[in-house]
């Protein structure tokens, strides 16, 4: 059933539509934050049986709140208030962190893990290590207000990640870490990004359920020797993040499309 706070009466001889009426309600429980961004709305039956109306006016009133981009449908899993769509450029992947500070958000982070372990064998690849080195394997969750924003799975060779503690990883992001603390001078990120679908371990770090739809960022850092220091794995929920890019002229000459 639909929540009381919702429930307000509705004025049946009144011009305004029923329809109109209950999505009204439904926003104003959205902005009291009595359905959070990310929480599910009850469903067409839930809401016409708590307001006595037909599911069509239901219908009508969910239609509503969809053009006014309040709320997002996923199939299967019912009906969400829709999240904020944080906007980063490809520039800003270099300093996540710091990239949400100059827009006046400051989300809260969580160690979610912190420990020295064998390398998977993706990260062993990219990180170029011999066979028996150990890396530092941390996880972080970056949250606006309670809400996941992103999680990041960092990996850095051992020999680099033992010149700092856990307490200074909590409140200082990688690169700050790397230089500050192992001496190192940071050169550039290859970033690889791509769709994908949230398995059961990053669900439960992102607080969404398996399945659903997420947006994977791969950044591989080198130094100025051009030896890789770091290479992290970032999941976001696909309905709060975009990646934007800015072409100057001729840039397109660039891009090749395959078998052309």
């Amino acid at each position: 059933m639909a929540r009381k706070e919702t429930a307000e009466e509705l004025r049946k001889y009144s011009i305004v539509p029923l329809y109109h009426q209950i999505a009204t309600a439904i926003e104003k429980a959205i902005q009291k934050r009595i359905y959070p961004e990310g929480s599910m709305i009850p469903s067409e039956k839930e809401l016409g049986e708590t307001y006595q109306v037909s599911r069509v006016t239901v219908r009508q009133a969910m239609q509503r709140l969809l053009d006014n981009n309040l709320i997002v449908r996923k199939p299967g899993l019912g009906t969400f208030v829709r999240r904020k769509v944080i906007t980063q450029t490809m520039d800003e992947l270099l300093g996540f962190y710091p990239s949400l500070l100059k827009r006046g958000l400051k989300p809260r982070i969580q160690i979610l893990e912190y420990q020295v372990v064998s390398p998977r064998p993706e990260v062993e690849k990219n990180l170029r290590l011999p066979p028996g080195e150990k890396i530092l394997r941390f996880v972080r969750q970056y949250f606006l207000d309670k809400n996941v924003l992103v999680t990041i799975q960092m990996n850095i060779p051992y020999f680099l990640a033992r010149h700092w503690t856990q307490k200074e990883a909590a409140v200082k992001n990688s690169f700050c870490l790397l230089q500050e603390h192992a001496g190192v001078q940071i050169r550039s990120s290859a970033v690889k990004i791509r769709a994908s679908l949230a398995s059961g371990e990053i669900g439960g770090m992102l607080k969404i359920p398996k399945g659903s739809p997420i947006l994977e960022l791969r950044r591989l850092t080198y130094s100025v020797e051009e030896k890789p220091v770091e290479y992290a794995i970032l999941s976001f929920p696909g309905d709060s993040y975009e990646l934007t890019a800015q072409l100057q002229a001729g840039d397109w000459q660039e891009f090749r499309l395959g078998n052309q």
